[in-house]
């Protein structure tokens, strides 16, 4: 259940990555430019976007992976006393309280260790020695993403991808996490194994209570599995809202071309689509104005000259458009 109160919030968030050196002009690629957004406990939030839009940085960011350029990360406990979150700063029992489920199980994981060994490990350095109880806790973990335990023998290698994927969800589910932020868990997997991670999820934040930050840039999934919905672009939340809201009525134009781009079972929908202008696949910054002008159907000449700011439209429903 989700509640009012609030686990994890970034202020004015910003991260900048510096491009050039000693032979070369200096640039900064702006992956989180001035995001401030709020997790409620027990809340799936959906972070949507297209590759390159700072999906996982701002993820990273948020459980102490990456250093923020400026602005914080606040992450507050069971009784409500507020921890800036740093690389520097995170001790080791808030270490346990973020965790984050990695875009590709193939890479995450060592494909060299046995299934037991790599989830052992990271128990061990918890501060778990006694074997009996790391092992209550592997099998507690295999139970909640439906993993037989004959599997524990095997090694990594010998698994396919959507059992990588779960042994990777078990193995942050381990610690007994707060908050998980899942990043692309479903994208190398095919339709069927995807619904099944999804499922595993929603189970998982209905049982325990974990708050999840789920990156995708599929809003369909989105949909499915998240309490409220952002949708990110360049660095930038353009608009967030409550699921029911950013589906059945997405204000911001970049929200409706992403759900444009799936299929629709009634042809007479595509005469409503918003053709968005695909040249800009370089997915630069402009120098002024609004992040999607170069490619917005509607731009005026107010969305070339000054950023649009966030603005409550209707209850718990923001977006960043002069169209509103």
């Amino acid at each position: 259940m989700v509640s009012n109160e609030i686990l994890i919030e970034t202020r004015n968030l910003k991260v900048y990555f510096q491009k050039g050196g000693l032979f070369s002009k200096k640039s900064f690629v702006k992956a989180v430019d001035d995001v401030t957004i709020q997790i409620r406990k027990g809340e799936i939030l959906g972070l949507v976007g297209e590759s390159g839009s700072g999906k996982t940085t701002l993820g990273r960011t948020t459980i102490g992976l990456q250093a923020p350029t400026s602005g914080q990360v606040i992450y507050y406990d069971s009784k409500g006393t507020p921890h800036e979150i740093t690389p520097k700063k995170i001790n080791k029992d808030i270490r346990r309280k973020l965790q984050m489920v990695y875009q590709d199980p193939f890479s995450s994981i060592d494909p060299y260790m046995k299934v037991y060994d790599a989830l052992r490990q990271p128990l061990y350095y918890a501060g778990v020695k006694d074997p009996a109880e790391a092992t209550e806790i592997i099998h507690k973990a295999f139970d909640e993403v439906g993993l037989p335990y004959d599997l524990l023998s095997n090694f990594v290698f010998q698994l396919s991808g959507g059992q990588r994927q779960r042994v990777a969800i078990a193995r942050a589910l381990m610690l007994n996490p707060e908050y998980l932020v899942a990043d692309e868990p479903v994208t190398m997997l095919d339709a069927s194994l995807k619904g099944l991670i999804v499922d595993d999820l929603r189970k998982i934040n209905a049982e325990r209570g974990i708050s999840i930050l789920f990156i995708t840039h599929e809003l369909p999934i989105a949909k499915v599995i998240s309490h409220r919905i952002a949708i990110m672009y360049l660095g930038k939340i353009v608009e967030i809202g409550p699921t029911k809201k950013v589906i059945e009525n997405p204000l911001h134009p970049y929200t409706q071309a992403l759900l444009q781009a799936y299929p629709r079972l009634d042809p007479s929908l595509r005469d409503k689509m918003i053709k968005v202008n695909v040249r800009e696949l370089e997915l630069v910054v402009p120098k002024s104005g609004c992040r999607f002008h170069p490619r917005c159907p509607f731009v005026m000449d107010r969305c070339r000259a000054e950023e649009p700011a966030l603005k409550e439209v209707e209850p718990g429903h923001f977006v960043a458009c002069y169209l509103y």
